[in-house]
């Protein structure tokens, strides 16, 4: 299952807004609207996986002690 955190961006937030849009005016049922942010979970996390180089790593210790690793 594709992760849902990048329904919080810019764009996820407008795609939300506009398959709300499209709820209300009875063009598409909910269902349908569920089905697109699904897809949009997916693709936004392959294209990502895909397509960026870096990453980052957080590490911690037996002392608490956090590190941030960039890769």
């Amino acid at each position: 299952m594709a992760y849902q955190l990048y329904r919080n961006t810019t764009l996820g937030n407008s795609l939300q807004e506009s398959l709300d849009e499209l709820i209300q005016t009875q063009q598409i049922t909910p269902q349908l609207a569920l089905q697109v942010l699904l897809q949009f979970d997916k693709a936004i996390n392959a294209a990502l996986a895909s397509r960026v180089r870096n990453r980052v790593n957080f590490r911690h210790n037996y002392t608490c002690v956090w590190a941030c690793v960039c890769e």
